[in-house]
């Protein structure tokens, strides 16, 4: 018997069979952002080694890592590796799904009019086409998103938004899947837009087993946005030199839900009056402490409700509400559910006997959670 921890999962019904070998081609270039590549390649890469069985024998699929010129190209983070050329891929121009790669040099990549014309003459055979992160930019010049739905890295969607008009870019989402397009926010990103991929598939309990075999803390779904309630607090806090203690002061509220939080006690935590406090805070976060608390906690709530069988009184008592009613409240005031319904719909495409474990994840946030988090923490 195979002590494999995830090797089990081979057997599952529910796996989609894949009966020939899918070639998934990433298109690096000199000073592409390494994580990019590595985060979607190693979910395919992983995916016969984590799961066994027939899918180990078949090799479900083939990947391929790809430069204009081929050879040994050097990521932004100095770190050099070996590539096919365009012209090698031309010899054999057969591949299910194209992902084409982000990074500081994606601008050289996006003025080559012979990568450009690669691009347009090529991409379109694939099953799939997708981006990470700032590839987005080379896809648009190639004129293969217009009028599409895409998603770059919060920091750059503006600029996408201007070069090229006829887009629709989302800033918050993770990923987004428009047709047979699929673009992402880049870095870790490319793990939940591989893991994504996947799931299309193999199904969503292949998809559950790489993410554990990844140790992923969490299986993020498409509308979780690109910065989370705590990091977009803390983030907040660091719009000038002094607000570095409200940094320390937002990661320890995200330790502390359960704790007294109310503004008088993290104004003396703080070293402040609770009305001094309540100003410098505002002016630091363009919030006030209260929102903050409540983001952190209905974030923290959504997540248990996800992932664990835990009772909603539990819940509420665990992360600081103080009782069911509260959190329902807040569930109803920021989201339009309660939380027993954020919880069945969060279960809508698993079977009511597959909710995983406390500790195990796997299933998707409300859209509305997104919105909620955004505005909570705005």
């Amino acid at each position: 018997m195979s002590t494999h921890p995830d090797r089990h999962h081979a057997k599952d019904p529910s796996f989609t069979a894949i009966n020939t070998s899918r070639t998934v081609l990433v298109l690096a270039f000199p000073g592409a952002l390494l994580l990019n590549a590595a985060g979607p390649l190693e979910v395919f890469a992983a995916a016969p080694r984590v799961l066994g069985g027939e899918l180990a024998e078949k090799q479900p699929y083939r990947v391929v890592l790809a430069s204009p010129e081929g050879g040994e190209i050097e990521t932004i983070s100095g770190i050099g590796v070996c590539t096919h050329s365009l012209r090698d891929i031309e010899q054999d121009p057969v591949f299910d799904t194209l992902i084409v790669i982000g990074g500081p040099g994606v601008s050289r990549l996006e003025a080559d009019p012979q990568v450009i014309a690669w691009l347009h003459r090529w991409a379109p055979t694939a099953r799939r086409l997708c981006s990470v992160g700032t590839g987005a930019f080379a896809l648009a010049a190639a004129g293969l998103l217009d009028g599409r739905r895409v998603v770059t890295h919060w920091k750059f969607a503006d600029a996408l938004q201007r070069s090229y008009p006829k887009l629709q870019v989302e800033s918050e989402a993770l990923y987004l899947h428009d047709g047979n397009l699929w673009t992402c926010g880049g870095a870790s990103a490319g793990i939940d837009l591989g893991l994504a991929l996947l799931e299309e598939d193999l199904g969503p309990h292949a998809a559950l087993a790489l993410a554990r075999y990844f140790t992923v803390f969490l299986r993020r779904s498409a509308e979780q946005p690109q910065l989370s309630a705590p990091l977009k607090a803390q983030s907040d806090a660091l719009r000038t030199d002094r607000d570095l203690r409200l940094v320390s002061l937002h990661a320890w509220i995200a330790e502390n839900l359960s704790a007294d939080l109310r503004v008088e006690r993290l104004a003396e935590k703080f070293g402040m009056s609770p009305r001094h406090f309540a100003r410098a805070y505002a002016a630091a976060t363009g919030g006030t402490p209260a929102q903050t608390v409540e983001a952190l906690r209905l974030e923290a709530a959504c997540r248990l409700l996800e992932t664990t069988r835990e009772p909603v009184k539990r819940i509420a008592e665990t992360i600081g509400f103080g009782n069911e009613e509260r959190m329902r409240r807040s569930f109803q005031r920021q989201l339009g559910c309660s939380p027993l319904g954020y919880r069945r719909q969060a279960c809508i495409r698993y079977r009511a006997n597959e909710i995983p474990a406390q500790g195990q994840t796997g299933f998707r946030h409300d859209t509305r959670l997104s919105i909620a988090m955004n505005r909570l923490a705005q």
